[in-house]
């Protein structure tokens, strides 16, 4: 199953961006705070939630088509709730 961090994770690896850089991009063009600790617990399915405006800007920097977004964490919470 692809998490919505392995997802991010692999979006910013084809962006060829580090998670300073990406931290650093975030502040500058959406005015965003967040934490390369943040990202990497987010990327590492340590964080489990995401916040709402910074998966937008995520989607944004990394050119993430919004419905392929919501298909993937729809499709995860499904599944999750399954196994219930």
């Amino acid at each position: 199953m692809m998490t919505i961090g392995r997802y991010l994770r692999t979006k910013r690896f084809f962006k060829e961006l580090t998670l300073q850089q990406v931290v650093d991009n975030v502040k500058s063009n959406y005015n965003f705070s967040t934490s390369t600790s943040v990202l990497s617990a987010i990327e590492t399915d340590k964080n489990k939630i995401v916040d709402g405006e910074l998966l937008f800007v995520l989607s944004d920097l990394y050119d993430i088509d919004l419905n392929e977004l919501q298909e993937l964490i729809l499709k995860n919470l499904k599944e999750n709730n399954s196994r219930r």
